[in-house]
Parts: C-alpha cells; structure tokens; sequence
C-alpha cells in the first residue's frame, strides 16, 4: 500500500510539473526582442529536434515568442493551429547579411502573403551555428479557447520557399 501511496504521489507531482511547463501566465519581466536569447529571459522553453521554442506572455497584452535552431537558414513560428493549414507564420532569416522577416498564412501545405500584419515587433540574428528569430505579437492574435497553439521549423537555406528540415509543434495553456 505505501509503494501505491508513493508510486501515485510521483505520478501526480511529474503530472504538476508537466503542466507548469506548458502553460502560461501574465509576466511583469518581458523579454528583450534583440535576436539572443538569455537564460530565464522567457517563461517557456521546450527543445524539440535541435529547436528551442520560447514564449512569455506579458501583463502588456502580448505574446513573446522565441525561437532557436541549429541553422544559417530560415527559422519559422506560427500561430493559430497545430499544422501549417490555417496558422499564421513568422519566418526570419539572415539574406544577404541583412534581416529579412516576413508574416505568411498557411494554405494547406503551403503559405500566402498575410495582408493583415500582427507582429509589433521582430529581430533576427544568425551565428554560425544557430539562426534565432524573437518576436511580439498582440496575445488576441494567438489566444483561443485560453490556449496557444505554437507550430515551428527550419530551414537549411535562408530562402523562405525552401522547404523545412525539421518542424515540431505544442499547445500551451494560459491561466
């Protein structure tokens, strides 16, 4: 009985923890939308296939979000769902070593230009090891149903109609 009792207790308390990972909560510390990401700058990370994704939802009414990969290519976030169709996407790359952003809507397995633009404000930086795009969006762009869903990927190529190599996707709770 007391191996249940403890077995229950570490499933529960792994249980919390998982959730605190993936939800969010108005922040006071924002972060600083520069192209480099500091430790505890974000309320959120993940790693996912050599990605780390970030996010901060700040007392402001926006969404911070972040993103790093093992690139000199493009890297990309959305917005909205959890597959290409229907979300809003974010690329960011280094061209011709010049920042280059650019907001998209997927269209089945492709994109289209947004004419409604919501990013306030981005910033891209590349190194020769990792391309990291930061941005701000207002959180009603984002937020449905009290969740965020966040789809992301790469690029070996800074040209955003070339095809990613790697792309992942996560849903975060705002309490």
């Amino acid at each position: 009985m007391k191996r249940f009792i403890l077995v229950a207790s570490f499933i529960a308390a792994a249980a919390l923890g998982l959730s605190a990972q993936s939800s969010l909560t108005k922040a006071d510390k924002l972060p600083t939308v520069d192209g480099s990401i500091a430790n505890g700058e974000y309320q959120y990370e993940s790693s996912v296939s050599g990605m780390k994704v970030l996010a901060t939802l700040g007392t402001d009414g926006n969404l911070y979000l972040a993103i790093e990969a093992p690139t000199s290519g493009w890297v990309a976030l959305g917005v909205g769902g959890k597959v290409m169709n229907g979300s809003r996407l974010f690329f960011g790359a280094m061209q011709a070593d010049k920042s280059a952003f650019v907001e998209k809507l997927g269209r089945g397995h492709f994109y289209v230009d947004a004419k409604d633009l919501v990013v306030t404000k981005w910033a891209v930086k590349s190194s020769e090891s990792s391309t990291t795009l930061e941005l701000v969006l207002p959180a009603s762009a984002a937020v449905w149903k009290g969740q965020v869903n966040l789809i992301f990927a790469y690029s070996s190529s800074p040209d955003f109609t070339t095809r990613h190599k790697a792309r992942g996707a996560t849903s975060l709770t705002i309490n």
